[in-house]
């Protein structure tokens, strides 16, 4: 084979392997400390912020350089490529006017913590906080007053505005809050739940979804007037950050290193690979392909390919390495109640090529109880969760099958 050849072949690898491989790439933030929020006003310069830091980057996150900022910093905005804001503890907020080389401390007339910081326009926009705290100001923040005229006892934990008169606010109990004239009045709606939700985002003027704790997500078709109920995309785990990039692709990011995406306009979600357990706090996506990712312990990651393939939601790639063959693991804990893990390794029918994966549980008598997977998976391993609330206490069987393969296991749940 002469030297053309096998660097064709190479290059042909390099670039298979990557298409195949490449999700979400860790950057280096240089700090430990958590990242709270990212904001990027193009291509190449970004901002992120936590404890006592902010970020900037001017190269698309391949390096980014630490400013020292006093505060617990909670979101990060910016207006144009100059001004920008920070809101932060005990009622701090900050402005930069210099893409970030100042920020100089803006009165806010609170000492509660602040939460998120969102503008229509460069003139216009809304803070949350806790202690049903809502500021507004339409002087670019030179002003803020207060437009929190409720009764409603709520800590406010995100906002979205629509336009200068239409904002959405969401809370601790599920509340959800609207306003169409500006803050003067507000409508609540509450699901009804403890659990706080955490991020809210709009496609268009009527369809919306809401997202936070213990994975619930609700949404919207006719402007808030109606929300869905008892919608869990994924139980346990919390979502805390919420963005579409158009009217069908959107991203949710949380705990446990969960990014999940919808290309359906929020009706179905599948799950990307992160390689990571950090909880994972704020997400900015520049169109479908491009965007990152910030969390826990300084993690910054970064997709240029919309986060890769996706797998189904409740199933986390554990490796990528590609097995020697297919496999299915004990599930842990057995006994269970009510959920446990069951763990399984997808080898390649070729190449790096993705094997249709059925994966089926079944209770003593034969009878199909859940199908728990039916879709097409690169080579790793992979894990996925197990929930039994609904089932009575016995024996079920779980099977995992796939061309040339099929291998069944027992598990007992006890109640």
């Amino acid at each position: 084979m002469n030297t053309t050849v096998k660097f064709a072949i190479l290059i042909f690898l390099i670039v298979f392997t990557n298409t195949v491989h490449a999700q979400w790439y860790a950057q280096n933030s240089g700090t430990n400390y958590p990242l709270k929020s990212v904001k990027f006003t193009d291509a190449n310069t970004g901002y992120t912020c936590g404890y006592n830091t902010i970020l900037k980057t001017t190269n698309a996150g391949a390096n980014w350089v630490k400013t020292n900022l006093p505060g617990d910093h909670q979101s990060i905005t910016f207006t144009d490529n100059n001004t920008g804001f920070i809101c932060s503890d005990s009622g701090k907020i900050f402005r930069t006017t210099n893409a970030g080389s100042n920020w100089e401390s803006q009165s806010s007339g609170t000492i509660k913590n602040l939460t998120s910081i969102n503008f229509y326009n460069s003139l216009t926009g809304i803070v949350t906080g806790y202690g049903k705290t809502l500021l507004k100001t339409t002087d670019s923040g030179l002003n803020w007053f207060s437009i929190a005229n409720i009764i409603w006892e709520v800590d406010f934990l995100s906002a979205k505005i629509i336009d200068e008169n239409y904002y959405y606010a969401t809370g601790s109990d599920s509340y959800i809050v609207k306003t169409t004239n500006g803050g003067n009045s507000w409508v609540p709606y509450t699901h009804g739940e403890v659990n706080p939700l955490l991020t809210v985002d709009f496609i268009n003027d009527n369809t919306g979804y809401a997202s936070g704790c213990c994975g619930m997500f609700m949404s919207t078709t006719n402007a808030g007037l109606n929300w869905t109920n008892n919608f869990y995309l994924s139980l346990g785990f919390t979502f805390y950050s919420l963005e579409f990039v158009n009217n069908t692709t959107g991203y949710i990011a949380g705990s446990n290193g969960m990014i999940y995406r919808s290309t359906s306009n929020g009706v179905n979600w599948d799950s990307t690979v992160t390689l990571t357990d950090e909880t994972l706090y704020s997400v900015e996506m520049l169109d479908e392909n491009t965007g990152w990712v910030v969390g826990g312990y300084g993690t910054i990651l970064k997709t240029t390919n919309g986060g890769g393939p996706g797998f189904p939601i409740g199933i986390i790639q554990t490796s990528q390495s590609e097995p020697e063959q297919f496999s299915l693991g004990q599930n842990y804990p057995n006994p269970f109640n009510p959920a446990t893990k069951i763990n399984f390794e997808v080898k390649s029918k070729g190449r790096g090529e993705k094997a249709k994966m059925i994966l089926t549980v079944y209770d003593v008598t034969g009878k199909v109880t859940i199908l728990l997977l039916n879709s097409e998976l690169l080579p790793g391993s992979y894990e996925i969760d197990f929930d039994g609330s609904n089932l009575p206490s016995g024996v079920y069987y779980y099977m995992l099958r796939t061309e040339g393969y099929r291998e069944t296991r027992k598990m007992v749940l006890l109640k």
